[in-house]
């Protein structure tokens, strides 16, 4: 026991390829409302890695191009998850849904999108492309706020 704390193991102590993993249960993602594009996007671009069959929690924050919060209360916010930018829509997650998705501390401007293991479980393994919209109570959105990628792997069972 050394200043409080037990140690359960020494990473010394591992050998030089053992490696470590960590749990991620949860992806947070910030999105930024921006009318004034600047270079080639206006939205902040992200890539997220998904094995199929999984679930998954992804957490956004709505921010303004200067990092202000965005309040969110009474807002609608739409994960959409596409093959292409073009194609058809795979599927859609909406926050006033309540298995879909969710409005967190909407003065924090956080929401939430539920990912279940039925809504990747049969996709093709590959890349697709994604985004998240923002409809703000009053305005003349959606707004675009945050687009990536979901790297669909195939899990090992």
């Amino acid at each position: 026991m050394t200043n409080g704390f037990e140690a359960y193991y020494n990473s010394s102590d591992l050998h030089p390829y053992d490696l470590l993993g960590i749990l991620v249960r949860e992806t947070q993602l910030v999105g930024i409302i921006n009318n004034f594009p600047l270079r080639r996007t206006a939205v902040p671009y992200d890539a997220i890695d998904l094995y199929a069959g999984n679930k998954r929690r992804l957490r956004v924050f709505i921010k303004d191009a200067s990092l202000n919060i965005i309040n969110l209360t009474g807002a609608l916010c739409v994960l959409t998850l596409r093959k292409t930018k073009s194609g058809p829509i795979v599927f859609q997650k909406h926050t006033n849904v309540p298995a879909e998705g969710m409005i967190g501390s909407s003065d924090q401007g956080e929401c939430f999108f539920f990912i279940v293991a039925a809504d990747t479980a049969n996709l093709d393994i590959m890349q697709y492309v994604f985004d998240v919209t923002v409809t703000l109570t009053g305005s003349d959105g959606p707004y675009t706020t945050v687009e990536g990628v979901v790297n669909l792997r195939q899990a090992v069972y």
